[in-house]
């Protein structure tokens, strides 16, 4: 024999649980939400401005104007300017001169009398090769003197100048955690604390409360009354 339905009363107490099980979730799920976009609206987004406009923005503003400005000036206007200026107006005009007359033209004058002086090529090489060279560098060595100066000195003005710089930036850090990053740390912590925990804590403790006194004694009452109809054993 094929089971009887159930008889049609019994559909009111069923949904009367449904209702008993379900509200609470969908009051807790709804509770949750709330609490998620109070927390995003009025403590997720200050702590986003707060640690932009605190920390971001004056940390890329202290890397670009008092680290990568001042190098890309003093590498330009102390190394890379002097150096260009120098290459094209003293060491470039001196070394195609040098090629010219000391390599050039004496290879070009030996080769064409290389069968009348190929005996006395040893002389003709010590006076036209030798003696110059010494000559130019006993005249140019004041010259190489004085730019070696200048280089040194720049180099001394440059480290002068970075010394200086990484000093007032590690000044500022330090004022900066101070009176910013330390301060914000703390009114985060506070935040924190005194916001997000405690509702949390609220969060947990009505969860706990609703599951103690709404969901388990309605699944108790819903089980104790299945087993009296005849439903359940």
């Amino acid at each position: 024999m094929s089971e009887q339905p159930p008889p049609a009363w019994i559909h009111w107490p069923i949904r009367v649980l449904a209702v008993v099980f379900v509200l609470p979730f969908r009051l807790l799920w709804e509770l949750v939400r709330l609490t998620g976009r109070f927390l995003a609206r009025y403590v997720g987004r200050p702590l986003a401005r707060l640690w932009h406009y605190a920390v971001a923005v004056p940390a890329a503003f202290l890397w670009r104007y008092l680290v990568a400005v001042p190098a890309a000036f003093l590498w330009r206007y102390l190394v890379a300017v002097p150096a260009g200026w120098l290459w094209q107006r003293a060491l470039r005009p001196a070394l195609e001169w040098l090629a010219r007359w000391l390599i050039v033209v004496p290879a070009q004058w030996l080769w064409r009398h290389r069968r009348q002086l190929l005996l006395p090529f040893a002389l003709v090489l010590h006076y036209l090769l030798v003696v110059p060279v010494v000559w130019l560098w006993t005249v140019t060595a004041p010259v190489w003197r004085g730019a070696w100066w200048v280089l040194a000195g720049l180099g001394r003005g440059i480290a002068a100048v970075l010394d200086a710089g990484w000093r007032g930036a590690g000044w500022l850090l330090r004022r900066l955690y101070r009176w910013v990053l330390r301060p914000a740390g703390l009114a985060i912590a506070w935040c924190w604390r005194w916001t997000v925990v405690p509702v949390w804590r609220a969060v947990a403790a009505a969860g706990r409360w609703v599951h103690a006194s709404i969901l388990h004694p309605a699944a108790e009452a819903a089980r104790a009354f299945l087993v009296g109809v005849g439903m359940r054993r």
